[in-house]
């Protein structure tokens, strides 16, 4: 058997098991308030009602901490603390909800990216409820649609 053809073969798996371990790392299981509390350390990805009296946005040096609590999606009783080091997105004062990448820890949820999710106009007179458009933003402050 001629070497290049099986050179080119270990190649292409190795590329291709290289390509699932990465992807399998970036995602993050779907929890609820209450699971990522019991899941301590584990990034997750948290969906919460935004409690806006709660928020708070202080400068620290050349970054910025961003303190807020979330509620339960579905109306349940539990709320959460979330703390994100970054610059706050764009959009958050007009917010509604938000999904939380990050690890429960230490009696906050530190998110390492946030989702937010903004009500968008009615884009028919006849249409009763809003849709959502959401920006998606890292630690690093980048934003995405």
């Amino acid at each position: 058997m001629k070497r290049g053809p099986l050179v080119a073969f270990i190649v292409l798996v190795g590329a291709a098991v290289l390509t699932f371990v990465s992807f399998s790392g970036a995602t993050a299981r779907h929890v609820t308030i209450a699971e990522a509390m019991r899941l301590n350390g584990q990034v997750v990805q948290v969906p919460g009602r935004i409690l806006h009296d709660t928020v708070r946005y202080d400068l620290q040096g050349d970054r910025g901490e961003l303190r807020f609590d979330v509620a339960d999606m579905q109306g349940g009783s539990e709320t959460m603390t979330i703390v994100y080091s970054g610059a706050k997105p764009e959009n958050f004062a007009n917010a509604t909800s938000v999904e939380a990448i990050g690890a429960y820890s230490g009696g906050v949820f530190r998110a390492r990216t946030l989702l937010v999710k903004c009500p968008s106009r009615y884009q028919g007179s006849d249409q009763k409820q809003a849709s959502t458009q959401a920006s998606k933003v890292d630690s690093d402050g980048n934003v995405s649609r």
